[in-house]
């Protein structure tokens, strides 16, 4: 059986900062929150020995950033790190830079409300890549991974906006509506004789010691 697991990267704002919507334009860093998010999956993935046989991650330097800190603990080999563009956030066109609040105030509280609720993906703002190619990227990703030899253990670290997209493409979708992933949660697809399945989304690493 293959596993794949999912994490989204460490923390980017301080206590002190202004949240706002950063995607594929915005290259920030971990700060202390997020190096320890990204301590905390490795540690989880040491401790149940799930060191991954592939290790993906987005080229934004959050997600780089965590998956050194994974790799620095796990022993990952880090020069077989894959860098995979398909894994980089989301451009979020006219709402990058802006807090929730400021997105409202511009009209576009259903569309976040689609979006946050129910994964419709929203016109008006510009996103980029498409929903389709999302879609596509998630596939065929899930695809790589289903064509590993034996039963191993891949991990993609990613953002939340690109995370979803992956859930849609399990068999058990619907079981699993709200499909947001917070900053340092992992999730765990497992592929099966009829597709993938999730067996955890958006949960804390610490579930990882009850996959086996």
């Amino acid at each position: 059986m293959t596993r794949l697991i999912l994490a989204r990267h460490g923390n980017t704002f301080a206590p002190e900062d202004k949240p706002v919507w950063v995607g594929a334009r915005t290259d920030l860093p971990l700060v202390d929150k997020g190096v320890a998010q990204a301590r905390a999956i490795g540690e989880a993935l040491r401790q149940a020995g799930l060191v991954p046989s592939v290790l993906s991650c987005g080229p934004l330097r959050r997600t780089r950033e965590t998956a050194a800190i994974i790799m620095a603990i796990t022993g990952f080999d880090a020069a077989a790190l894959r860098i995979d563009d398909r894994l980089r956030e989301i451009d979020y066109g006219a709402w990058e830079g802006k807090s929730t609040d400021e997105i409202i105030a511009t009209g576009g509280d259903a569309e976040l409300a689609g979006w946050n609720k129910n994964g419709i993906f929203p016109p008006s703002p510009g996103w980029s890549p498409d929903e389709a190619q999302l879609r596509a990227n998630a596939a065929a990703i899930l695809g790589e991974a289903t064509r590993l030899s034996g039963a191993q253990t891949a991990m993609a670290i990613s953002s939340n906006g690109i995370l979803r997209f992956f859930a849609a493409q399990a068999v058990n979708a619907a079981a699993f509506p709200d499909r947001k992933v917070a900053t340092g949660h992992v999730c765990v697809m497992e592929h099966g004789d009829d597709g993938w399945h999730i067996r955890q989304w958006n949960a804390p690493p610490a579930v990882l010691a009850h996959i086996t």
